[in-house]
């Protein structure tokens, strides 16, 4: 079955299963913090009302906005997989050492410039005695 054919299948039960829901009660229900919902009541359940009362136009658009952004999302997902495709035969990439070893690691500037301007040291002649 192919992608289409499937999610048109989805979008046909899902439209079946709200029709089919429509009329009957729905509750929440809560227990330990964690929610839940179901056809049959609960302790301390509330009943809530599930009707869609969308008109068709707005169903339609609904429906048409996730057409769209499943489309987008498919041609993200091909965009990223050529991309890590690409990056794959390019290989790993090699950092020797992070920004901060290597500056650590290098000379301050004002002791670099203090070292160029050194002069090297006068040699003493032994004294003669004599």
């Amino acid at each position: 079955m192919n992608r289409k054919t499937l999610l048109l299948a989805a979008a046909l039960l899902l439209a079946a299963a709200a029709v089919h829901a429509q009329g009957k009660k729905v509750y929440r229900c809560e227990v330990g913090g964690k929610v839940t919902y179901a056809d049959a009541p609960c302790k301390d359940g509330a009943e809530i009302k599930a009707d869609d009362s969308r008109s068709d136009a707005q169903r339609k658009a609904a429906q048409d906005t996730v057409q769209r952004e499943e489309k987008m999302a498919d041609k993200m997902q091909r965009e990223r997989l050529a991309a890590e495709q690409r990056a794959a035969r390019q290989g790993a990439a090699h950092i020797p050492y992070t920004a901060a070893e290597r500056a650590a690691s290098a000379p301050l500037a004002k002791d670099a410039a203090k070292a160029r301007k050194r002069k090297p040291a006068k040699k003493k002649e032994p004294s003669v005695a004599g």
